[in-house]
C-alpha cells in the first residue's frame, strides 16, 4: 500500500467531494501532476489541488501538493493559479515553503489585482488538513495552500513580514476566497 493511500480520504474529509480531475496532458504536453477539483461541503467554495507534484518536490522536508480554495464561481482562477505555480515548481525542480511569495510582474489573474500567491497553511481549515499522516500517524505529505495576493500585499510582506499582512486581512475581514477583493497593501 502506498504511503499516500489516505490522500483521497483526507481531501474528502477536510474539503469535500472530489468532483473530477484533469489528465496530465494539457496544451500538447504532459504535466507531472493532475489538477483535482473538489466541491466544498458548504457548496459555496471549490478547491483545486495537484496530485502527483509530490513526486517532483525533491529536497522538501515532506513531499508536497498544492491547493487553492476560492468561491465556486471563481474555479477557473483557482485552476489557473494552481497550474501556474505547479508548472513553475516542476520546471525549476524546486519546492515552496510557508511564507514564500510566488509573484508575477503584472496581474496574474485577468480582471483582478491578483499578481501571485502566498504559500501558507490553509486559512480556513483545521491545522490537521495541512499534513497527511500515514496509518502509523507519521507525516508523509504537506499540503501548501496558495493564497492569492496583490502586488501591494506582496510588498507589505517583503517589507514587514507576513504577520502584518495577516493582521490587516483579519482587521478588515477580508474574504481570502474572493479574487475580486480589494488589496490591503
Amino acid at each position: 500500500m502506498s504511503r499516500f493511500a489516505r490522500f483521497p480520504e483526507h481531501v474528502e474529509k477536510h474539503i469535500g467531494r472530489v468532483r473530477g480531475a484533469d489528465g496530465r496532458k494539457a496544451g500538447g504536453r504532459v504535466r507531472a501532476y493532475h489538477l483535482v477539483y473538489c466541491d466544498h461541503h458548504d457548496g459555496a467554495h471549490v478547491s483545486v489541488l495537484t496530485s502527483g507534484l509530490r513526486d517532483k518536490t525533491a529536497g522538501a522536508p515532506l513531499p508536497q501538493e498544492l491547493v487553492c480554495t476560492l468561491r465556486a464561481d471563481q474555479e477557473h482562477y483557482a485552476k489557473h493559479l494552481t497550474g501556474v505555480v505547479a508548472e513553475l515548481l516542476t520546471e525549476s525542480d524546486s519546492r515552496v515553503g510557508y511564507g514564500a511569495l510566488i509573484m508575477n510582474d503584472r496581474a496574474l489573474l485577468p480582471h483582478t489585482e491578483i499578481a501571485g500567491a502566498l504559500a501558507a497553511p490553509h486559512p480556513y481549515f483545521a491545522d490537521e488538513f495541512d499534513v497527511l499522516l500515514d496509518e502509523d500517524g507519521q507525516p508523509v505529505l504537506q499540503l501548501i495552500t496558495l493564497v492569492p495576493v496583490t502586488r501591494g500585499e506582496a510588498q507589505l510582506v517583503a517589507r514587514y513580514g507576513r504577520d502584518v499582512l495577516y493582521d490587516r486581512w483579519e482587521q478588515q475581514g477580508v474574504d481570502l476566497t474572493d479574487v475580486g477583493r480589494a488589496s490591503v497593501g
